[in-house]
């Protein structure tokens, strides 16, 4: 009798996905587990937490003519300073995390190993992005329910716009990590967290110069404010994060100074902000590929 053999299956989607996507899963696992037991994602966490709670028990406190302020107009406050915070302390955090993620964990040994085993640079830094990102992701899934219950509080009812403008808020630190992993491909750590912070500024001033040019006529000032939209976009999601946390109606200063209208989100500020992030992560990548690392 004729002996039959097996077939001999070819299974690419299988090799396709231990060549291509396991090492990237194994370097966001390990990026998880060393982010989450540094002191600068404890602290953060519980800080960033520890400020909505008090900032929700002082709007509950505070009195105007010597009356506390309506329930709405409390939990409208809560909500948008809360807003504030976190996009503040999301991108410290992400800069905390990853300003040395590459450049100095080569100095100091952690990633030789690694670049040295058959595994693509660019595996490495997707891999180290994408932990970045779900610790980042989980630790603002916190500070939003403490927004919420701060607002539920408040209000006595669920306030869906804290998870609307909360999670276009989620791309606020991924805007950081991205640029944080591209200056750390050849700068050490202290100089990557310096122009973190410097774009940081130039971002936050984008609305100051645009209000302080529109009320006194400056067409420079303006011209500079787009500029640092451009540079650092913090602005087009804050402006996102303002229209859809549903607070204007009760608070309609919170959308600037009399006389200075906000300029409508659209759909291209959120595109920008995608692409700003899909750029700097694949020029990090490039970059990294580049580099010329000692065994």
């Amino acid at each position: 009798m004729n002996r039959i053999e097996p077939l001999a299956v070819p299974l690419p989607s299988v090799s396709l996905w231990a060549r291509w996507v396991t090492p990237v899963l194994v370097i966001a696992r390990l990026t998880i587990k060393e982010a989450t037991r540094r002191w600068a994602f404890v602290g953060g966490l519980l800080l960033g937490a520890g400020m909505m709670a008090l900032l929700a028990y002082v709007f509950a406190n505070v009195k105007r003519h010597g009356e506390f302020l309506p329930a709405e107009v409390q939990g409208s406050l809560v909500v948008h300073f809360g807003l504030v915070i976190t996009r503040f302390f999301s991108a410290v955090m992400a800069t905390a995390l990853a300003c040395g993620a590459i450049a100095t964990e080569l100095e100091r040994g952690t990633l030789t190993l690694v670049v040295t085993k058959p595994i693509r640079r660019w595996q490495i830094v997707v891999g180290k992005w994408l932990g970045f990102a779900i610790v980042l992701t989980l630790n603002q899934l916190v500070w939003l329910a403490v927004i919420e219950w701060g607002a539920w509080n408040r209000l006595g009812a669920w306030h869906w716009g804290v998870w609307k403008a909360g999670l276009i808020g989620l791309l606020y630190p991924l805007l950081f990590v991205s640029l944080n992993l591209l200056l750390s491909v050849h700068l050490p750590w202290i100089f990557v967290a310096l122009i973190s912070l410097v774009f940081m500024g130039i971002g936050w001033s984008e609305t100051a110069m645009r209000n302080i040019g529109t009320l006194a006529n400056l067409p420079r000032l303006l011209t500079l404010s787009q500029i640092a939209g451009y540079l650092m976009p913090t602005g087009r999601l804050a402006r996102w994060m303002v229209v859809q946390s549903e607070v204007l109606d009760l608070v309609p200063r919170l959308s600037g100074p009399p006389g200075v209208e906000m300029p409508q989100p659209t759909v291209g500020d959120l595109l920008y902000v995608l692409a700003y992030i899909l750029v700097g992560l694949l020029l990090a990548c490039w970059l990294f590929g580049r580099r010329e690392v000692a065994g």
